[in-house]
This record gives C-alpha cells, structure tokens and sequence, in this order.
C-alpha cells in the first residue's frame, strides 16, 4: 500500500492590532439628545394624534351653553315676592356684584392661579396627579374653575346629577373645551358663570352663589362677611355633609380650612383668620324656611303655587320649573294663610272629627275672576307639593249649591218669575218614570215662598222650576245655558232633571262651582277663574304674557240680580239652614249643599243615604268663596260619612265665616246694586200670570216683588181662568117656571172656600197614589168667593133675571111676558167679581096660557087625581 505525504497547511497570517479610537463627550450627549428628542418627537406627534382623536368626540363649545338657568319667581298680588320655583332654586349674579371676600375664597381654594392661567394648570394639575399615585386613592382632580364649569355644563346632568363615566378621554375633553372657552370669554365672565352654576346643597336644591346666600344666610351675595363667604366656599366640595344644617361640625372646619388656605395664599392675615374662625357657624346662619316660602313642615302657599305652575304652563307652553320667569299673581297672603292653617288643623273654630275627612276652598274676587286665595286640602296640611288639589282638581256632585244657578237663574230670566213668586212643593215624579222625586226631610208642604224654597233646600221646586224652562225654551237653550259656565265633567247626552239638585251625572270642582256663583254678583258675567296677572320671561327673550279674560254673559244682569236677592234670603232666613253663622253688620250672600252616598255606600258599613259631601257658597259683592268638605272615598267602617254629630259642627260654615272675615278686613262691603233692568211689580200673592190687586181686597193677600222690567206684566184678577162649562140645559114652563141643569164644575172643590190647606197628593190617572196635604197661600176664592152656576135670562134685549146659584140643578119662577121669546145663557163664575167661564146660550119661548071650560076643568081635575100629570104645557130646550 503506498503511503501518502502529509499535507502542509500555510502559515495562518496575523491580522494587525487596531487601536481603539477614543469618543468625543461632546459628541456622546448630542446622540443621547438627539435620541431623545426622536423619541419625544415620536411620542409628542402619537400623543397629539391621540389626544386629536380623543377630542373629536367632544360637544361643541358655544358660550352660551355656560348660562344657568334661574329659578322662576312667583310675586302676590302687591308685586311682592312670594316664593322660588324650579327643579334647582337659582339667581345668577353679576361679577361686579360679588364680594372681594367671595372671590378671594374661591380662589384661594379651589384654584389659586386661576387669573393667570390659560385654562389649564399644568403644575396643579400634575401635582394631583402625583398625589393620586403616591395616595392609590385618586381623589385629586387638578381641575380649574373652567374646566369645572366645562364639566358641570357638558359632562353632568344638573337635574339628575348623572355624570360622564372618568376616564382620558373624558378628562382631554375637558381641558381642551377649557382652552377653547377661555379664548371666546375673559376670567371674570368664567368666574361668574361658574359660581351660578354651583350646587349648594340646602333642602331645596340651591344653586348659585346669590341662592346659596339667601338661603343661608337671608342677604345677597354682595352683603356677605368673610366667615359666610368662607362657609359657602366650602359647601361646594361636598353640599350635603357641609351643609351646617346636616352636620355642623363638619361644616365648621371646612369654613376653616377655607380660611387657612385664604391666610396661605396672602389674601388675609393671620389675624383675621382667627377672628373668623372665632366666629359660630351656627350663630349666622337664617331660618332657611323663611328664605324659600315654607311654613313649619307644611309648604307655604303651596296649593296656590301648585296651580300658579300649571296656570303658567298652559298660557305660556313652558314649564316655570325649567324656564326661567317672574310670574306675578293675584294672591291674598293673609287670606291663604288663613286657608293654610285651617286644612293644617290649626283652627279651633274647624274641629275635622277624623282622619280621613278632607276639604277644599278656593275664593276669587267677582269682578275679575281674579283668585286670590286656594286650600287644596288637608294632604297639603301634611306637607308636599304637586298633591291632588282638592279645590282645582276633584270633582263633586255639589248637591243643592248649584239650584241657584241651574234652577233660579233661568226661571227668572225664561219663566218670568218675580222675587216673591210662590212655587208649589209636591210629590212629583221625573217625567216619564215612576220614580218620586223627595225632599231631604221627607216632607212635603204645599205653596211656599221661592225664597223658602232656596232657604231650606227644596227639591221638588228646583226640579220643577228646570223642567218649565226646559218647557218653555227647549233642551238645547238650557244645556247651552248650563255650558256657559264652563263646566268641564258635563256631558250633553247625560243631562237630566237630576242636574237641578246638584245630582245624576253632574259633578264640579270647587272652582268650577266658584266661578258660576260669582256670575250672580258681578251683573251676569262668567269670567274664567285664574291666579296670573302677567309673566315676564328672565331671560329677555320672550315677551312677556299678560293674559285678558273674556267676560262672557250667561244671564241678564236682571236674573242675577234676582238670583243674589234669593241667596241674601237664605242666609238671613229665620229658618235655620247653618248659613246664619256667615250673617253680618253687611250684606252676605251664601248656600249650602249636600250629596250623598246612596246605595253605594253600604258596602262601607255607610248607611243608606248617608251625607259624604258638604258644601258652602258664601259671597259678598266684591268675593265669592266656595268651600267642600267630605269623604273621597269609602271605607270600610270607618264612619266616612257625615253623623249628625258631624253635621252639627258645620265644618263648611266655619270655615266659609273665617275665609269671609279674612277677606272683608274692615271693610264694609255694600249690596249687590239693582240694575235698571229690575223694577218692582205689585200683585196678588200666588198668581201666576201675577194678577192686578181688586180694590178693598185683604190686602195680606198683596205682594211686592222685583222683577226683569220686561216681564213686569200683571192680569186683571177677575179674567183668571175659570173651568169651561161643558153642556147647559133649560126648560120653562106656562107657569114662567124656569128649570137650569149645569155640567157639574170638574173641581168641585171650587164650589166652597178653599181651606188653608190644599191637597197635594199623587195621583195616576185618577187614582190617589200618595196623599198628602199641604200649605195653602191663596185662592181666588178668598177675593170673589166660591164658583157658582150662573145664568142670565134676557127678553127684548133686557136682563129679566140673575142666577147665582150653588146646585148645578136649579129651578126658579121668572117675569117674562108670555107668547114672546127668551135667552137664557149658562155659564160658571165666582160668586162676585166678573170672572166666568165660557157662555152657553139657549134660546126658548115661554108658552101662552090657555084658559079652559068647565068640562075640561073638571076632565082635568080627575086627570090630576088619577094618574098625577101634568096639564100645563112645557118648553125644554137642551143644548151641549
């Protein structure tokens, strides 16, 4: 095996050693620098594209989105103010009207350079946030006051306090929409829309440095001392735990911290501090009731300020607890006290006797519908706001309060009645049923006054006064009639006689009722009740509303005079009715009423027929009250119904005399004043058509009444109709004997002097369904005596004879001449007087007489004897 050569590998070549260069310092930090000026570039140019992309979404900056709202005002009826209304209690004030002392405490602790920065602080700002990291607790925010107000405008819901969830994002909205802001407004105007807009705590939502100081402390914003300035610096951190109201301590040592911090930053001395701090939050603050409108646990006014905001509302399409307005009223402050402390159970005179009863009243001046004065009800007693008002809101059957207007109004102004016209109280039936119509004591009593009538509340001749108009005018006239009081629950195709008794189908509100009773003491007018004289809108953009009322005739002025004359009756009656508790040294007009729970309330344990509501109208000429007392509902046993224990205190009354005397004052209100449209008419008592006195008459029997001028019509007393005469016979014999017959009079009780009494019974056809008698007034037998059966015989055009007789069969020997004809006419009238019925001529011929001879003197004689006849001829004429 041949053996090879080992190979040689070349000699491996050293490199040569370099030598190390050394690096220049200088250039060592400009690469440094430069990187980091790379790397900031980088980071500055994603930080700008993030914080560009981070601000597109946020809300569009107008300046005008930074100004707060104010509350609206509500002022009484001498522009004097009354209370704050809105969702926050707020009045903006201007910058120059601040207090050096309120600027120096808001600087000093909330953002001390705030007059030099653009918006954004940079050093507060990272500070915050280094003590966020080195707390873990995050609670430092390193905002400004305009990246607050930013906030408080775009980031948080002021009415439901909802705020925008925290993050970068929405804090680089915040500090970008601050730049933006403090470009387009200069520091003061920041600085004043950020104090308006702050929440200041308190029971009713304070918002605003000039709300916050009124509310703690009763004076402007400019009137503040440094501890109060100090004080309401601090509220603003946390309003309910520093509010001195909820927790003094804690409200103390804010103030102070306010005031070492105010000391730190040089805007006052040491000294000064101490002095402030030495003074007791508690002994500055104000009742903070008095400075919203409150009274003890109740609202003040508030059933009146309930009805001002939706009265607002309607006139003006804007809410008055969002849109800022001064709204000026009608309201009686001393009046409306009076109403509130009555349904807060604080009158002696007005005793509720349980829990569950409830009342309401409301009270207007005649001649403008203006309301001066509203109780919403014993829930408003209790406290609260926006509650079911009873007086505006709750409708009721309003019983016998309304005869006046439904009843009597039109039955003097349609029917013609006078004011002492005489209307007949019977059993009676709705037309058309068999259901009887009954009065409250379940009697009956004949003729009566119309003003007894009002004055005890009698059913039947209310009804019976709406059925002869609806008679004599039509459905339709009447309904139309009824809907010009604006009625708002009455239907047209409900309406019935029940509507006359406050009945059927026919509920109202207080108000309601209010507003029509006033018609009959302002001439006849309706006007719409209503509590706003003018609203000005605080803003300046709106013009102002400055509401007129039509003032719409219902009724002549005659008939509501003659309607006031009624209710005058009926509280100075001598009948007693509760209503003489409202007589006074001047005229008071005034009516009750009462509806009640028939049938339904036996479910309840209530018995049959029980009271549950209870009215009273009471007015003078210049107000008109009404007030409803009761039950809204039943329940079981619990006696919601009215016993005659509680009847007898006459809560109604009561309360309609204390409303009565707050609103005369010590004025002496006059008569309502009898229109030239009235005059006096004078006439018999209980006619109608009203019948002219007879001379010599009784004159007890003689009435003066007023009554519309054009109505004023009397009748001659002897041409009142008498019944006609149906048939009429007469026969006459040779011996001038003169037989009548009469169709017997269809009233035989005509035929003697009517009695004082007068029977009033029911009858179906003829027959008696209930008896009952009543009281009589007058009768025209009283002046002209009974009915008589009359007759007159004329021959040769002369009066031969006169009949006057009480049997309507009747025989009599008369001097005629025989052989010549005669008329004998038949007829009813009174025993005097020339009232009569009908005639009835008949014509007839006396016959001659034939003097006969011996022989037929004696055949007669035996005729006579034998069989009883008679030998004289007779004429008998009979005629029907």
């Amino acid at each position: 095996m041949t053996q090879r050569k080992p190979v040689r590998k070349p000699p491996v070549k050293k490199k040569p050693i370099q030598k190390k260069r050394k690096v220049n310092r200088r250039n060592l930090w400009t690469i440094i620098l430069a990187i980091f000026i790379a790397i900031e570039c980088i980071g500055g140019a994603t930080g700008l594209v993030m914080w560009v992309m981070m601000s597109q979404d946020k809300p569009e900056l107008h300046v005008e989105d930074f100004f707060s709202p104010e509350s609206s005002k509500i002022y009484d009826q001498n522009g004097e103010f009354v209370a704050d209304i809105g969702m926050q209690l707020r009045d903006n004030i201007a910058y120059n009207d601040l207090s050096e002392c309120v600027i120096d405490a808001f600087v000093a602790t909330e953002d001390s350079r705030f007059f030099t920065h653009n918006g954004f602080d940079d050093a507060r700002f990272a500070k915050a946030i280094l003590e966020n990291l080195k707390s873990r607790k995050f609670s430092q925010g390193g905002s400004t006051f305009t990246m607050q107000l930013c906030k408080l405008t775009y980031f948080q819901n002021d009415k439901t306090g909802e705020r925008a969830k925290k993050s970068v994002e929405y804090k680089v909205q915040q500090i970008t929409l601050a730049r933006e802001l403090e470009k387009q407004a200069d520091k003061k105007a920041i600085f004043e829309l950020y104090l308006n807009k702050l929440n200041f705590g308190g029971n009713r939502n304070i918002r605003g440095i000039e709300k916050a100081a009124e509310y703690y402390y009763n004076k402007s914003c400019s009137e503040l001392n440094l501890p109060e300035a100090a004080m309401l610096a601090g509220v603003i951190n946390s309003p309910y735990t520093y509010d001195p109201h909820n927790f003094l301590d804690y409200a103390t040592s804010r103030r102070n911290t306010v005031l070492y911090l105010m000391q730190r930053h040089g805007y006052i001395t040491k000294e000064e501090a101490k002095l402030a701090k030495a003074v007791k939050v508690e002994d500055t603050l104000a009742d903070p009731n008095a400075s919203i409108g409150r009274n003890g646990n109740a609202f003040a006014y508030q059933s009146y300020i309930d009805t001002v905001i939706n009265e607002a509302t309607d006139l003006t399409g804007y809410d008055p607890l969002t849109t800022a307005m001064d709204i000026y009223t009608f309201l009686d402050r001393k009046t409306q006290a009076l109403m509130d402390s009555i349904q807060e159970g604080k009158q002696e005179k007005v005793p509720f006797p349980d829990d569950l009863i409830e009342c309401g009243m409301i009270s207007c001046r005649n001649a403008t519908g203006e309301v001066v004065a509203i109780g919403g009800g014993r829930n408003y007693g209790r406290g609260g706001a926006m509650l079911l008002n009873h007086a505006t809101q709750q409708y009721k059957q309003p019983g016998s309060c309304i005869k006046p207007i439904i009843d009597y109004a039109p039955a003097f102004e349609y029917l013609g009645w006078a004011s002492d016209h005489v209307v007949l109280d019977r059993p009676m039936e709705y037309r058309g049923t068999d259901i009887v119509i009954s009065n409250s004591d379940g009697k009956y009593h004949g003729q009566v006054p119309v003003k007894y009538a009002l004055a005890v509340s009698l059913n039947i001749p209310a009804i019976d006064a709406l059925q002869q108009c609806i008679d004599k005018v039509g459905y339709q006239t009447m309904m139309n009639y009824i809907n010009g009081f604006n009625f708002s629950q009455i239907n047209e195709s409900t309406f019935d006689l029940g509507y006359a008794i406050g009945g059927s189908s026919f509920v109202a509100s207080p108000e309601e009722i209010m507003a029509a009773s006033a018609s009959t003491m302002n001439g006849g007018y309706y006007i719409k009740p209503h509590t706003i004289g003018k609203i000005v809108f605080r803003n300046g953009l709106i013009p102002p509303v400055e509401p007129q009322y039509e003032k719409k005739q219902v009724m002549s002025d005659a008939a509501a005079y003659l309607t006031a004359q009624l209710t005058y009756e009926a509280v100075h009656t001598d009948h007693f009715n509760f209503l003489q508790i409202l007589q006074r040294p001047y005229p008071t007009y005034a009516k009750s009423g009462t509806s009640d729970w028939g049938t339904h309330g036996q479910q309840y344990g209530i018995p049959l027929m029980a009271a549950k509501d209870k009215w009273n109208i009471t007015q003078t000429v210049d107000y008109t009250t009404c007030v409803w007392v009761g039950y809204e509902k039943g329940v079981k046993d619990k006696g919601t119904y009215f016993t005659n224990a509680k009847q007898n205190l006459n809560l109604q009354g009561n309360i309609g005399s204390l409303v009565l005397d707050s609103l005369t004052g010590d004025t002496t209100p006059q008569a309502v004043p009898r229109p030239e449209s009235v005059t006096n008419i004078t006439h018999i008592l209980g006619t109608f058509p009203y019948a002219e006195p007879v001379p010599g008459m009784d004159e007890s029997l003689i009435t003066t009444g007023e009554i519309k001028k054009d109505s004023a019509k009397l009748v001659q007393a002897d041409l009142v109709a008498v019944d006609k005469l149906a048939s009429f016979d007469a026969s006459i014999d040779s011996d001038k004997k003169l037989k009548l017959h009469w169709n017997p009079y269809p009233d035989p009780e005509k035929l003697t002097v009517a009695p004082n009494t007068m029977d009033i019974s029911l009858y179906h056809g003829d027959t008696k369904v209930m008896e009952y008698y009543g009281n009589r007034m007058f009768d025209y037998s009283w002046i002209f005596g009974p009915i008589r059966y009359k007759a007159k015989v004329i021959q040769n055009g002369e009066v031969k004879a006169t009949i006057v007789t009480e049997n309507n069969d009747h025989e009599q020997v008369i001097d005629v001449t025989p052989g010549t004809p005669i008329q004998v006419i038949g007829y009813y009238g009174f025993e005097s007087g020339d009232d009569q019925s009908n005639e009835i001529p008949l014509n007839l011929t006396v016959p001659e007489e034939v003097k006969p001879t011996v022989e037929e003197s004696n055949k007669n004689e035996i005729e006579v004897k034998v069989d009883d006849k008679p030998t004289t001829e007779e004429t008998v004429v009979t005629v029907e």
